[in-house]
């Protein structure tokens, strides 16, 4: 599917003036702005995404919120008097686990629920980290000390056994061999299913290489060891979705929330392939609204891929358009992505072309 690419947001935009309220050092760069959480009230849209800089400490991240207006030909990111973003500080780096920076947020919602469910990955340079966070109306975060996984990396490789014909096993142990200090069993990628399945939350998470869901009364019980010794034992029954195409070879991952159509429940997804070079590309799954497990369609290829100049060599060397979230206006459904690790950009398509993809006419 040939689509409209272009880039709301970039690094050049104040590009040493930190954003109001951030604690940096001497010095300031803006290095990259990428992966946006997405929050919809109807034509005005919330774009949270992580902000990479340099300062005198070295390099970090943050999370900052902009702004943007759906219109007649797309989104428009509101601006101050001398043309800037408007710009809103809303996670800085902080103790324990997110010293080294807090990276993608993922913000999703359950159907006839008011509050948003927030997950912040934080990096203190050996693991990473997701923390539960929630908001009733859009200003202010609560936090809970929610932080998951919460079970110890070597302990998990105990626990997986030779589940998915050692796949998982193998992975990890790659994992370590190349990270030996790391503690934690890390997850990223993660969002609440919308639908609650027979009275409970679903969430998806990634343990890697594949896409799994958990299901909770409560998010507290995250952050409970007992819990996730448990998920690692049944690993196998949790999965939502394994790697079936080429261009998912490495790993794949959640790309944005879910969200229900009439047909089922979409959930957007990146696959990814590390050699020769890093290349993410974007695909959808429609799952059933009862069993999110069962898949009911899947696109074969990739909807959406690195085809322009600045979507590779960012940050860091490879192709890679990453969606984070959407919202869908006039009958159109915007992808906002991070786009070469450097920009957050926007793509488009209608609903009829999604379906399309996904084979379902």
């Amino acid at each position: 599917i040939k689509m409209l690419k272009k880039i709301l947001l970039t690094p050049k935009d104040k590009e040493n003036e930190p954003p109001s309220g951030l604690v940096v050092g001497d010095r300031f760069r803006r290095v990259g702005i990428l992966n946006p959480a997405v929050v919809q009230k109807e034509n005005k849209v919330d774009l949270y995404s992580r902000l990479i800089y340099e300062d005198g400490f070295g390099s970090n991240s943050c999370i900052v919120k902009n702004q943007c207006v759906l219109g007649e030909y797309g989104p428009r990111i509101k601006r101050d008097e001398r043309g800037f973003p408007l710009e809103e500080l809303v996670f800085q780096p902080s103790s324990p686990f997110g010293n080294r920076g807090v990276e993608d947020f993922r913000v999703s919602y359950v159907k006839d629920e008011k509050p948003l469910h927030g997950f912040l990955v934080n990096y203190d340079g050996l693991n990473a980290r997701t923390e539960y966070t929630r908001t009733n109306d859009n200003g202010l975060w609560m936090k809970f000390g929610v932080w998951f996984p919460n079970l110890n990396f070597l302990k998990a490789l105990e626990l997986i056994g030779e589940q998915g014909g050692g796949r998982y096993k193998r992975r990890w142990e790659k994992e370590y061999i190349k990270n030996p200090n790391k503690y934690f069993l890390g997850t990223k990628d993660c969002a609440m299913f919308p639908l609650k399945i027979n009275g409970k939350k679903g969430i998806i998470i990634r343990l890697l290489p594949d896409m799994q869901i958990v299901y909770v009364n409560d998010p507290i019980e995250l952050a409970r060891e007992e819990f996730w010794e448990e998920t690692i034992k049944s690993l196998e029954s949790k999965i939502l979705l394994e790697r079936e195409n080429s261009w998912e070879e490495s790993h794949i991952g959640l790309a944005g929330p879910p969200f229900e159509i009439q047909e089922g429940i979409v959930i957007p997804y990146h696959g990814a392939v590390m050699n020769p070079e890093r290349n993410y590309r974007f695909g959808l799954v429609l799952v059933d609204k009862v069993n999110p497990q069962k898949v009911l369609a899947r696109t074969k290829k990739p909807i959406l891929e690195a085809t322009e100049p600045w979507e590779e060599n960012g940050v860091v060397s490879g192709k890679v358009v990453f969606p984070t979230g959407h919202a869908i206006h006039n009958n159109k459904i915007y992808w906002f992505y991070g786009a070469g690790d450097k920009y957050v950009a926007f793509s488009s398509m209608d609903k009829k072309e999604m379906l399309k993809s996904l084979g379902i006419d």
